[in-house]
């Protein structure tokens, strides 16, 4: 019983040295957690969102309503001739001013002298220019090779809100490269395939930026910006020709050896296009009204065969669902040989040959073939439907399809990177690092040509998903709805896309779009100090901006915050707003043996490598006098166990000497 009794005191002295030693970590204190978003503009304070535009054109023109609105009006007649690699052509031009400038002049796009060639080159011979209105009398125009353009002299000036007519007869040089306009492949494989493209003279856009635009075509982006008009187009091809072409067939009539077609797009569209070839296998399917059809190669038959027609028809239900209507009753995807992907036109895109065969060669991965359907489906969305200039703002339309084939990975894929053989998000982070370049956003491609390919088609639409972790799926995507409906049948620009997003958001977004369109390089964080005071237990984190500088702006973005101890583990973890060079202070409930800046969740910055993925300092200043509670902070961590262990010993052998001292020590 006395045993027992002895053992029940040394348990007690064992609990009672435990509770001793417990008693010098301080307990965890409530720390604010909350730190609240302030907007890198916010000392000029925030301006009042406009939102007296309406979507009242988007409900008329979604269920095909255009009445009481003006539009150019162009009725194009063509007739390939296959031995010469020709098209004779008659466009009829009803344009309609509504600019607020009155023309003397309308300058029109030649572009087939542009695009690429082997032997032949591509080319628009003007034959003539006159008035429709008896008695027909000749238009002077000039043509000008070097820049690609015909201007045409009107005969009276044209007044804001009214329009002139007149005809132009050309004969197109199809070009035998693999640019969009081509005519190639062999009659012996089945795989000629005969494209026009841009192959008629084309309408000059007419802005408050430039005036006229009267850009060339580029080997850099897309060239093409064009305003919306109504079409009427006929197309004479041989009888054995299949024709994929914009719009829908109305009618067909043949005289024995060729077939002359009408097509019609029933509503405005940029431009119309068609393909022939008489190898073209063709499978269609009705999706919510619009008849969905791809014309392909026998060749391609394993690949194409259901798969396009699905992965096409599966584009245009989730897109109809997240921005707004395709108004069209056709759409179209065309196999063409091109060096290119794929190339987008009203209710029609293409998808080359050239994609195929990378993916029989395992050059490009398997899924390359679905994303090149895909982004060009999307493109009816942005840079069709929702027009931009391509050249000074390619960054827009193809940002936000890039964006969109992404969100297709993550709807039918539960992936947003599902397609991004590398990821977009490595590749920004580590580019200033590799190439030794900023590359900022908002700039023409002419400013930036060598960097066309990595800005519009990887940084701009991994800038779209961050601003989609700062402010919400649900926000993000009701505000590019309202964007495609604010400027349905429109020309965007990139001050319309953020008003869109303030309009959703209710605030300024200067903060976002500012900096990460703007600046050149990333943020590039450094801590400028970490200093822990053991009076208080408080941590004061200072963060700066190597990089802001070299910005016109600064950055503001969320990023996670954690700080640990190497006997305690983690000790706070909380995302924290970075706002150029930033301090802010926090309770730990014991002294840190490092923080860390984590760069995970689509945090943006500049790094060295693509493994590297947070910014860490041990160095920490340790300041103040430490009280009991938080006297652990004071001592060295790696000892702590130690002294733990040490104190229990101490006090079993004080008990036993004393017990022993007085006679009553038992084992």
């Amino acid at each position: 019983m006395m045993r027992v009794m002895k053992m029940r005191g040394i348990l007690r002295v064992l609990v009672f040295a435990l509770l001793v030693t417990v008693s010098f970590v301080p307990m965890v204190r409530d720390a604010d957690l909350a730190k609240p978003h302030v907007a890198a503009n916010e000392s000029r304070g925030s301006p009042p969102v406009d939102i007296s535009k309406t979507i009242a054109d988007y409900d008329e023109f979604s269920v095909g309503n255009f009445a009481g609105t003006e539009f150019s009006n162009l009725n194009l007649s063509l007739k390939l001739n296959e031995v010469s690699s020709t098209v004779e052509g008659n466009l009829t031009v009803d344009f309609y001013n509504d600019d607020p400038v009155p023309f003397s002049q309308i300058p029109f796009h030649l572009y087939p002298s542009g695009m690429l060639y082997e032997s032949r080159q591509g080319n628009i011979t003007v034959l003539n220019v006159t008035t429709t209105s008896e008695p027909i009398q000749e238009m002077p125009y000039s043509v000008l090779w070097e820049q690609q353009l015909m201007w045409v002299n009107l005969t009276d000036s044209l007044l804001p809100g009214e329009r002139t007519e007149f005809h132009i007869e050309f004969i197109t040089t199809l070009p035998d490269g693999l640019d969009r306009a081509n005519v190639h492949g062999e009659n012996g494989n089945q795989s000629r395939i005969y494209t026009v493209s841009s192959s008629y003279p084309i309408p000059c856009v007419y802005d408050r930026f430039d005036g006229w635009n009267t850009d060339p075509y580029v080997g850099f982006g897309d060239p093409f910006y064009i305003d919306m008009a109504f079409y009427e187009f006929y197309l004479n091809a041989p009888n054995d020709m299949i024709v994929a072409a914009t719009g829908e067939l109305i009618e067909s009539d043949s005289d024995g050896e060729s077939t002359t077609y009408h097509f019609d797009p029933i509503l405005p569209v940029r431009e119309v296009t068609f393909a022939a070839s008489r190898y073209y296998q063709m499978e269609s399917a009705n999706v919510n009204g619009v008849n969905v059809s791809s014309f392909y190669l026998p060749d391609s038959q394993p690949e194409w065969e259901d798969d396009v027609l699905e992965w096409a028809s599966l584009t245009l239900t989730l897109l109809n669902e997240t921005y707004g209507v395709y108004p069209y009753s056709t759409l179209n995807v065309v196999e063409q040989h091109g060096f290119y992907g794929g190339m987008e036109y009203p209710c029609q895109v293409y998808m080359t040959r050239g994609v195929l065969e990378r993916v029989r060669a395992e050059t490009l991965f398997p899924e390359y073939l679905e994303l090149v359907v895909v982004h060009e489906v999307a493109h009816q969305w942005w840079s069709q439907l929702v027009g931009d200039d391509c050249i000074d703002w390619g960054f827009l339309d193809e940002g936000l399809t890039c964006w969109s084939h992404n969100y297709y990975g993550e709807v039918y894929y539960s992936d947003w990177e599902y397609f991004q053989y590398y990821r977009y998000l490595d590749t920004v982070r580590t580019h200033h690092e590799e190439f030794e370049i900023g590359s900022v956003i908002n700039q023409s491609n002419y400013e930036r040509p060598d960097l066309v390919g990595y800005i519009d088609y990887t940084k701009a639409p991994l800038i779209l998903e961050k601003l989609r972790v700062e402010i919400g799926h649900e926000k993000f995507v009701e505000s590019l709805s309202h964007f495609f409906r604010q400027n349905y049948f429109e020309i965007a620009t990139l001050p319309n896309l953020q008003e869109a997003f303030e309009f959703v958001c209710g605030e300024d977004m200067d903060w976002f779009f500012l900096p990460w369109f703007d600046n050149p390089f990333l943020p590039d964080y450094s801590f400028v100090g970490v200093v822990y005071n053991l009076t208080d237990g408080t941590l004061t984190i200072s963060v700066e901006d190597l990089n802001e500088g070299s910005n016109p702006y600064s950055y503001s973005q969320q990023v996670l915050v954690r700080v640990d101890n190497n006997f305690d583990g983690v000790l706070l973890e909380e995302t924290v707003w970075i706002n150029g060079t930033t301090t802010f202070t926090r309770l730990v409930s014991t002294r840190p043996s490092e923080v860390c800046l984590d760069y995970e969740d689509y945090v943006l910055v500049d790094l060295i490598s693509y493994d590297v993925d947070s910014l860490s300092t041990q160095n920490i200043q340790i300041v103040g006098t430490p009280s009991l509670t938080n006297l652990w902070g004071f001592l060295p961590i790696e000892i702590l166990p130690a002294i733990a262990v040490t104190g229990i010993v101490l006090v079993l052998v004080f008990y036993v000497f004393i017990n022993r001292r007085s006679g009553n020590a038992t084992w």
